[in-house]
């Protein structure tokens, strides 16, 4: 015969049961969270281009990590010594701001906080265990293919703009790229393979994320692109500001030039009476 539960342990055990739910289900969606929006520097285990995360919930509060999160500039401006020792010892890498709600920051804090002090020692420990990673290879094809997509001599595979158009690279082999963005000649030293191909392949910029979300970086155009910027690292021509602004006068007076040329051309064919001219002419000449 089968006995059944006191009501009320079945009760206690129901309240624990559904105590856990919402917050299993934080952990899950802030995983998704994560891998959108922090996937491209941080991984749990290791080092990429951001720091290691493991444990950053226990050694941290939940008002500090909002703040961190969602602005780490701001934060680190106001003078928090704590955020200011985290941007130093990150080479003063500049981590994006976080489009994330309340709520949404919260999951994903959920989702960190399941990689406490216990997954670190495992992760240690599985570390340990672990056959190191081949050493990442570059041949000369990739750094040449790496620079034909920089530069936009080589369409990129699904046609997204050329990195040229909003980053420059000190190089004797580029003209002068774009200001918009951050300059890319030191950044393979600075984010090394991992971090390049991982920003490339899940964009954690704005108007970068916008410019491929329809038109994603392929993995091999990523290891070209890396391979490129490597080459680009240990081989840097020093470019004067000034030379930049030469190039871009020339070009822009050049353009400018040839516009005014189709204009003048144009205007010498323009109609330079009345379009009843003619009739007008006829009438005067019989009078």
């Amino acid at each position: 015969m089968t006995t059944m539960p006191h009501p009320g342990r079945l009760l206690r055990m129901s309240i624990v049961l559904l105590g856990l739910l919402p917050a299993t289900a934080g952990a899950q969606d802030g995983e998704t969270l994560f891998k959108q929006n922090c996937g491209a520097c941080h991984v749990i285990g290791r080092r990429l281009v951001g720091p290691d995360l493991t444990g950053v919930t226990e050694k941290r509060s939940k008002e500090w990590l909002h703040k961190f999160i969602r602005s780490s500039q701001t934060f680190i401006k106001s003078g928090d010594p704590d955020a200011v020792a985290v941007f130093k010892e990150n080479n003063e890498l500049i981590m994006t701001d976080i489009n994330l709600d309340e709520a949404q920051i919260d999951q994903v804090l959920a989702y960190l906080g399941t990689f406490g002090k216990p997954a670190e020692a495992a992760t240690a420990t599985a570390t340990a265990d672990t056959v190191p990673e081949a050493p990442i290879t570059y041949t000369d094809a990739d750094r040449a293919a790496g620079r034909e997509l920089f530069d936009g001599t080589r369409a990129l595979s699904a046609r997204g703009p050329a990195c040229i158009s909003c980053h420059n690279v000190n190089s004797a082999s580029l003209m002068v790229g774009g200001t918009l963005a951050k300059d890319l000649t030191e950044v393979h030293a600075r984010m090394g393979h991992a971090g390049i191909t991982g920003i490339l392949g899940a964009p954690p910029f704005p108007a970068m994320a916008s410019s491929y979300a329809n038109a994603p970086i392929t993995a091999e155009e990523a290891h070209q692109l890396a391979a490129f910027l490597e080459e680009a690292n240990t081989r840097r021509t020093e470019v004067p500001a000034r030379s930049a602004a030469v190039t871009y006068s020339m070009f822009g007076g050049g353009g400018l030039a040839l516009i005014l040329l189709l204009i003048g051309l144009h205007w010498r064919r323009r109609l330079k009476g009345s379009v009843k001219q003619d009739i007008l002419d006829r009438q005067l000449r019989s009078i």
